[in-house]
């Protein structure tokens, strides 16, 4: 089964129940997951979030309003812009105002995908570990990190090179000068050396051009 249909037949038996037309949604939000100028950001990115909250579900108080906002934290997302969570956000709010979630429930989502602005030093345990979620790449092995470094370049192939290097090698010092990156207890043991080693590895790379 390819990623596409796994996601399909998830969203049916998950969140189908939750929309008047869950077949239009899911299209909609199909159509822009598949946008050309994506190679991360994309539907590959939500079913490995997904398969992350499946392990961790058990650490989750409210897991349905978590998943929720890992389908729709990246619906809008164009490099040129800043406001992309935001409008993510947004979308989400309209896509499910005719949903049976109440509105406590729909506020959460809305809360949970704006916290993937990052930094946005988390509120609550659930918060956190959507975040950790959504970083996990940073933590992965080295053959994957190196493949999405490779992606977000280009996503950003319309950025000068040298420009790039200035503005990746903030970001990823950022991430390295937190305290800790990951502030859930199980997934820090799993990803935090890991992901400090990619994210130095990756600098070096960056400022040998």
């Amino acid at each position: 089964m390819t990623t596409v249909s796994a996601l399909q037949q998830r969203w049916h038996n998950t969140l189908a129940p939750l929309l008047p037309e869950p077949d239009i949604t899911w299209q909609q939000l199909a159509s822009l997951y598949s946008e050309p100028h994506r190679h991360y950001h994309t539907l590959d990115h939500v079913a490995a979030c997904l398969n992350w909250l499946d392990h961790y579900r058990h650490l989750a108080n409210d897991p349905l309003t978590m998943e929720l906002a890992l389908w729709a934290h990246d619906v809008i997302y164009d490099p040129r812009a800043s406001d992309n969570e935001a409008r993510s956000a947004d979308w989400f709010a309209e896509q499910f105002a005719d949903s049976t979630l109440t509105d406590a429930q729909r506020d959460r989502v809305h809360t949970l995908i704006l916290a993937t602005i990052h930094p946005h030093p988390p509120t609550d345990a659930d918060m956190a570990l959507l975040q950790d979620i959504d970083l996990s790449i940073l933590g992965a092995d080295i053959e994957l990190y190196d493949r999405y470094e490779g992606w977000i370049r280009q996503e950003y192939d319309f950025v000068p090179e040298e420009a790039f290097r200035k503005g990746r090698g903030a970001v990823l010092k950022g991430f390295l000068d937190q305290g800790v990156i990951y502030h859930t207890a199980e997934l820090r043991e799993k990803l935090e050396a890991s992901a400090r080693d990619n994210l130095s590895r990756a600098l070096g790379k960056l400022s040998e051009g």
